[in-house]
């Protein structure tokens, strides 16, 4: 008598177990953090310089751009008024060191007042800060610097206008000669914002920067405080006219 085969062990041979794989806590070891925390170093060595400089970049670009924005909105007004805006509301071309006034305590209608006041000509109150500038007199309302403005309290721009051009055509001027730059009335404000030079916006419609001299931040603009007329003034306007 044949002997009953059934089932698959009867056909095949036993198939033995596989042997196990040692248990492994899924981890990483010390050394291997230490890797991942040194190349991740490297690259931040590597990297943070770039990201640096590319930030430093934009803020030169949309400084620049400020500065367009700003000699469009005069032009504008110039078309309309046929004459640039006075400075102060003091004899003459006022003082200097109102070059950068929006809002001069009582009034609106002097300097970049004029621009900021109508929105057609410019349309955002920041585009007269420069994104460099730290000075809190000449950042975008600060304590110091109040947006909107108060009665009795003045309001800086981030920004400065070229003296003895009040009153003055635009065709009036054969030569090109900046009209705009960042801050330039005192030393400090200048090491608060480029530090080592400024953008200028000149006459003819370009914007390009000017290294310092030694003039923009080497002189005795503060002392005295000349209340109608200051030589330094026309030799820091000269030197940008000169970078040309």
């Amino acid at each position: 008598m044949c002997r009953r085969t059934t089932g698959y062990n009867s056909v095949h041979p036993r198939v033995g177990r596989a042997p196990q794989r040692p248990k492994t806590t899924g981890g990483f070891t010390i050394i291997e953090l230490l890797v991942v925390v040194s190349i991740i170093a490297v690259l931040m060595g590597i990297l943070l310089p770039s990201l640096k400089t590319a930030r430093g970049s934009a803020k030169d670009t949309l400084c620049k751009t400020n500065l367009r924005s700003i000699f469009l909105a005069q032009t504008l007004f110039l078309e309309t008024n046929k004459k640039f805006q006075p400075l102060s509301n003091a004899p003459g071309d006022g003082t200097w060191q109102y070059n950068y006034l929006i809002f001069d305590g009582g009034s609106r209608e002097y300097n970049f007042g004029p621009l900021t006041s109508n929105k057609s000509l410019l349309h955002e109150v920041k585009l007269v800060y420069c994104p460099f500038q730290k000075d809190r007199f000449h950042t975008e309302d600060s304590d110091d610097n109040p947006w909107p403005p108060n009665e009795g309290f003045d309001t800086r721009a981030g920004y400065a206008r070229r003296h003895l051009l009040t009153g003055r055509p635009l065709s009036e001027f054969r030569k090109t000669i900046a009209i705009f730059s960042d801050l330039n009335h005192l030393p400090k404000v200048i090491k608060s914002g480029h530090k080592k030079g400024l953008n200028a916006s000149f006459i003819d419609g370009h914007v390009s920067w000017v290294s310092n001299p030694g003039i923009f931040t080497d002189n005795e603009l503060g002392a005295p405080f000349s209340v109608l007329e200051n030589p330094i003034m026309d030799e820091i306007w000269r030197a940008m006219d000169d970078s040309l």
